[in-house]
């Protein structure tokens, strides 16, 4: 968007990520997003200045290291380390900026909210150009009294969207007590939970009107439908993509440097080998890749599973075919994964407290059969936490298993993984720094990896040389 003698730049904004997590964490949730959203504005990631000091939500689920703004007490009233972030975040615009706004997502929205009239009052950002945008998501109010006085009186005058979810139970009256500090925010209700949310597909029509009145018709100021989200988020960063080059100069140079990187998933194992044979003079057995039913998680999907794997180096891919396959039981319980990966979940059995009783497990291994003939021939299982656990246990008495194991060092299941191992002849052990996560492959783990997908391939092979 050009105007004569003007070259228009995107708002830069400074993202502050939720409790406990990191900055590539926000950007791999942001992700979701369409990407005629950050084809608007330009983000930069930033990780908070203290490393967690607790247990994080999304550990086995996003890589570490986690990060933390401040602390605070369970009543959310007294703060520990605030004005040292403040101080961080003042360095970071300082070092990254110039910026024209915040975007944040739980306790980075609960800051984002807040430091456009801490620095109205001289408590913050003295260094730094005013914020003049805020992009709000799963915020809340600061509940410590003297400072949410200078935070929110009086009201907030610079343009907000605020994005506050239907089912999160967390923080939804705190963010819809937020949006009385603000002067006309435009606030989107999406259906889902404390997550960063999908914006609503949108109609080529309405985008095309809203496009065409951007300059002069205000949209509605609250959002309903998830569907109708796009447009009126285009349309509010349209109309601060005018105000940011409103004072521009015409020398002004387009910042065409995106910061903001987006992770495709990464698509493997689709293709079905086929058993053929191919005339060369002669028949000669074509070598297919060993074909493993991959099972997820606890209250995850077979998509999950693949986006996990995802990490792993492509020459371990490359020698196998993998099958994704959800669950038989829809969760009967909230998932870990809540907020960073979408629904549905699933589960393959339940249990109690002790894991000494199952219900379900019959139909679950009736279902993995179906699975097995349905995609099959199936060479092997690959399995992690509760996928892990069947896997582990379906050979039962059949001899001369191959088995490759990954334990983490810091994994609550670690023990019963080594205890696991001594059901097993001669086992791959790949011990690794992390928890109960699916670990990345350092040189020496991709080593033994690939050394392992090779026996089982000349196993394999082997086998269907004699008609096995």
């Amino acid at each position: 968007m050009e105007r004569r003698g003007q070259i228009v730049r995107k708002p830069k904004f400074l993202c502050l990520h939720g409790f406990r997590t990191s900055g590539e964490i926000f950007k791999k949730q942001l992700g979701k997003w369409p990407e005629s959203v950050p084809e608007k504005i330009e983000l930069v990631f930033v990780d908070a200045p203290f490393p967690a000091q607790g247990e994080s939500d999304v550990e086995g689920i996003l890589d570490p290291p986690y990060y933390e703004w401040f602390q605070f007490n369970k009543e959310f009233t007294e703060y520990t380390n605030f004005n040292e972030s403040l101080a961080y975040i003042e360095d970071c615009m300082i070092k990254y900026g110039p910026f024209d706004g915040l975007l944040g997502f739980s306790q980075g929205a609960i800051l984002s909210a807040a430091l456009p009239g801490l620095q109205k009052k001289g408590v913050a950002l003295m260094n730094v150009p005013r914020i003049r945008f805020l992009i709000i998501i799963g915020g809340a109010t600061l509940k410590e009294p003297s400072l949410a006085e200078k935070a929110y009186l009086p009201q907030i005058e610079c343009p907000s969207i605020h994005f506050i979810g239907e089912t999160d139970y967390f923080l939804k009256d705190y963010g819809t007590e937020l949006l009385k500090a603000f002067i006309d925010p435009v606030v989107i209700h999406h259906p889902k939970g404390h997550i960063v949310p999908r914006i609503g597909k949108f109609f080529l029509l309405r985008l095309c009107l809203f496009h065409i009145v951007s300059m002069t018709f205000t949209p509605p100021r609250t959002v309903l439908s998830d569907e109708k989200s796009l447009p009126i988020m285009l349309s509010f960063l349209d109309k601060i993509q005018i105000m940011a080059n409103h004072r521009e100069k015409a020398n002004v140079r387009l910042r065409s440097k995106q910061t903001a990187e987006y992770t495709n998933r990464i698509h493997f194992g689709r293709g079905k080998q086929q058993s053929q044979r191919l005339r060369m003079g002669s028949e000669l057995p074509v070598q297919r890749k060993p074909r493993f039913l991959c099972l997820h998680g606890f209250r995850t999907s077979g998509e999950i599973l693949r986006t996990q794997m995802g990490k792993w180096p492509q020459t371990v891919l490359d020698k196998i075919d993998l099958v994704f396959l959800d669950a038989p039981l829809p969760c009967q319980g909230k998932s870990e994964v809540e907020g960073i990966f979408d629904p549905p979940y699933y589960e393959w059995f339940q249990f109690n407290k002790e894991f000494t009783e199952y219900t379900n497990f019959d139909e679950c291994l009736t279902y993995i059969e179906d699975c097995a003939v349905k995609h099959g021939p199936i060479d092997g299982l690959l399995g992690f936490s509760q996928g892990a656990i069947l896997s582990a246990a379906l050979p039962g008495l059949q001899a001369k298993v191959g088995f490759g194991s990954y334990e983490g060092e810091t994994d609550f299941l670690k023990p019963y993984g080594i205890e696991l191992l001594e059901s097993f002849v001669d086992p791959l052990v790949i011990h690794h720094p992390k928890g109960h996560t699916i670990p990345r492959l350092d040189e020496k783990g991709s080593e033994d990896m690939l050394n392992f997908l090779e026996k089982i391939q000349k196993v394999d092979t082997m086998e269907e040389e004699e008609g096995i």
